[in-house]
């Protein structure tokens, strides 16, 4: 009877785990792998807000870099003309073909694009270059050097249609579909309207 009361214990001591035991394993063990998914998750959704704001950051660089270039080589006493789409200017200033002299350069800014167009009669080419994608407004306003004071762009044209206009820098608005904006000052050394 002494044999059977000790395995009698040392079997109840061997039983395992029991029901509540295990449920409340399973409990925590569910709660600390969504916890360590949602960690996870947040981090893949960082690091993709990161390489898209990086993305963004390079290509505004860049069209803030062609932009200044083009209304630093503007040509002398030109003018700035103001369509639907965007805007024109003569510039000396070109991607494709360097030292080419004036040429025409249209910025585009439709169909939810910017687009930079560069054209020369005498030389007889034009290229058009994707400069970014997802525009969805954009408003143009000049720094008229007589008043020292920002005006529309209709406001230009009527100025410039009336007399000569003095332009001492354009601010360019840009808004995109993810709700960013940006806006971008340059000085316009040469323009007369």
């Amino acid at each position: 009877m002494i044999f059977s009361r000790r395995n009698h214990a040392l079997l109840e001591s061997q039983a395992g785990f029991s029901l509540i035991e295990v449920l409340i394993g399973l409990v925590l063990s569910g709660l600390l792998m969504s916890m360590v998914a949602m960690v996870l998750g947040q981090s893949v959704t960082n690091n993709e807000v990161v390489r898209s704001s990086a993305g963004l950051s390079s290509r505004m660089f860049s069209l803030r870099r062609i932009l200044h270039r083009d209304l630093q080589n503007v040509v002398p006493g030109s003018t700035i003309g103001v369509e639907r789409d965007g805007f024109s200017v003569e510039s000396v200033h070109s991607i494709s073909l360097e030292g080419s002299g004036p040429l025409i350069v249209v910025w585009e800014f439709s169909s939810n694009m910017i687009r930079r167009v560069e054209s020369s009669a005498g030389l007889e080419f034009e290229n058009s270059y994707f400069l970014m994608r997802g525009l969805e407004s954009w408003r143009l306003e000049f720094l008229d050097a007589d008043n020292n004071a920002w005006i529309s762009s209709a406001q230009q044209n009527a100025r410039a249609r009336g007399g000569k206009s003095t332009v001492k820098a354009i601010r360019l608005n840009l808004r995109f579909e993810d709700g960013q904006t940006i806006m971008i000052v340059e000085r316009v050394p040469y323009a007369t309207e």
